[in-house]
């Protein structure tokens, strides 16, 4: 049985998937590895980050006083 024609796919549109999934697989290789880091750059920054209850003083210019 041909698979072009089950799938109703040309040859072209089967290579584009391929090098799709080629990307993809290429993505995850790279950027799993790095994600706990990520993750734990996230928390810490969810910890050190001042509190929103007491926002930073707005600038005033001197004409608005």
């Amino acid at each position: 049985m041909d698979r072009r024609a089950t799938l109703g796919m040309s040859f072209s549109e089967l290579v584009m998937a391929r090098i799709g999934h080629g990307v993809a697989a290429l993505c995850l290789f790279f950027l799993l590895p790095i994600l706990p880091f990520v993750a734990v750059a996230a928390a810490v920054s969810g910890l050190l980050r001042p509190d929103a209850d007491r926002p930073e003083p707005a600038y005033r210019p001197d004409w608005a006083e």
